[in-house]
């Protein structure tokens, strides 16, 4: 069964072994964000803070930051993780709408609005001022429908934080169509704290036209509930924990924002002339949960999200053309979509086919895909040691590796220029017709399965 809301997925988790209760009091100020950097040393728990400073809301963070947590999430297991979800995927399950839920337990409108009442977070050395990180932002558009992103929102006062809508994001998008429609604002919703699999869906990147929530709907496999906001005409998860209702002008009123951390692990720097929206009108549950996400140097939740989503959407997209593949991984220390790595079936390869799914493999995930690597099928690629062993033995740099440059990528790649043009690099891991091997060294296969099944006895005198 799906999970009703947040807090039920984190009793869940606490009842697994899964949750570490941070009891003591913490700063949210660089505290909190230096304990979650170093539980990925102890363990990577997903943290639930108590006690959190100038704040009566505890706060969860690291919620979905293990393939295992995400697993308990869809009510899976991590094994069947990426064939569940592939499979899950195939057909859309469309939200209802109801009249109302417990989001609403609590609404504050107008001048009584004061962000203030939020556990503002300052994560890392490098951010002048608190964000809010996990925030699902819902928008609609007359011809797309409804869309949802994250998208983070630093500080900017008691009822303003900025919001960050780039290019390349269907967010952006939708604010560009409203400008066109010579619109004087754009309604904007933000969820914090919800049910694990809508957070899931969010990380999708599929047509504009595609209402997350359907999504999240085919991963949970029931409808997510929803409800229409106070103010604006947005519809959102009706066991939300909080809700910000308000709106972003066209033009927009605007100011410098950052530097923030983000999930590449360094931190962007001043975003000069950044937007700024308005809120409302707040709604929340009683006693609410909220959630936060935490961003750093080496493998982080949002990587491990990416992971999956990315991972499915990839093989989604090129499988039906190529049906040779067998399955797709994105790293998550390549972040989580930068590295992609694509395991064919050997029986199946044909002269040529591996530049074509190379080659098709350009523009899927939004054409945020950095290196993609292709392999056969007798190597593991989520294991990093046979990654690198195929790599090392069977590629030849002038023969298999190939690089397009000045292509559309991701503005948030460091090594990208600021309007996110990088370059592209393919690699052909897959054995040569001209590969010399008599085979692999292992263990005939029928004594290693007898070693293994007999393994505790040969250290038994």
């Amino acid at each position: 069964m799906p999970f009703s809301d947040l807090r039920e997925y984190v009793e869940k988790l606490d009842k697994e072994g899964e949750l570490a209760r941070v009891r003591k009091e913490v700063d949210p100020k660089f505290e909190l964000g230096a304990i979650c950097k170093t539980a990925h040393e102890k363990g990577r728990k997903a943290l639930l803070f108590e006690k959190v400073r100038g704040n009566e809301m505890p706060v969860a963070t690291e919620l979905l930051g293990t393939f295992k947590r995400i697993a308990i999430a869809l009510d899976t297991d991590e094994t069947d993780l990426f064939s569940e979800v592939v499979e899950r995927t195939k057909v859309s399950v469309e939200p209802t709408v109801i009249s109302d839920g417990p989001c609403k337990e609590v609404i504050v409108k107008g001048k009584d609005v004061d962000l203030n009442r939020l556990p503002w977070i300052t994560w890392n050395n490098t951010e002048k001022a608190p964000y809010l990180t996990a925030g699902l932002v819902i928008v609609k558009d007359p011809e797309y429908g409804r869309n949802l992103g994250v998208y983070r929102m630093m500080y900017a006062g008691r009822n303003q934080t900025f919001l960050r809508l780039s290019p390349g994001h269907h967010g952006y998008e939708y604010y560009k169509n409203a400008e066109f429609r010579k619109e004087k604002k754009l309604d904007v919703a933000v969820v914090i704290g919800t049910d694990p699999s809508i957070f899931l869906a969010s990380q999708f990147v599929p047509g504009i036209d595609v209402d997350e929530f359907t999504i999240a709907g085919a991963l949970r496999r029931k409808p997510v509930e929803l409800v229409r906001c106070e103010t604006v005409d947005i519809e959102v998860p009706a066991t939300a924990e909080i809700v910000l209702e308000g709106q972003v002008g066209i033009p927009a009123e605007i100011g410098d924002e950052g530097p923030y951390g983000e999930f590449c692990g360094y931190s962007v720097g001043t975003v000069v002339r950044e937007r700024l929206w308005t809120i409302q009108c707040v709604t929340m549950r009683k006693n609410p949960l909220y959630h936060g996400f935490y961003l750093c140097k080496g493998i982080n939740e949002e990587g491990v999200l990416k992971s999956v989503t990315a991972s499915v959407q990839i093989y989604n997209e090129l499988r039906p053309g190529h049906p040779a593949i067998k399955r797709v991984y994105c790293s998550e220390a390549g972040i989580g979509i930068f590295h992609c790595y694509i395991q064919i079936d050997e029986r199946l390869k044909r002269p040529g086919m591996v530049n074509n799914i190379l080659a098709a493999s350009v523009g899927v995930k939004g054409s945020r895909v950095k290196h993609v690597f292709v392999f056969d099928d007798d190597i593991d690629i989520t294991s990093p040691e046979e990654v690198e062993w195929a790599i090392a033995t069977r590629v030849q740099a002038d023969k298999d590796i190939f690089i397009i440059p000045n292509t559309f990528g991701l503005r948030l790649d460091p090594s990208a220029t600021s309007e996110g043009v990088t370059a592209k690099m393919f690699v052909d891991a897959t054995k040569s017709k001209d590969f010399r091997s008599e085979g692999l060294a292992l263990p005939p296969e029928e004594i290693w399965q007898q070693v293994r099944k007999n393994w505790d006895s040969y250290f038994v005198a």
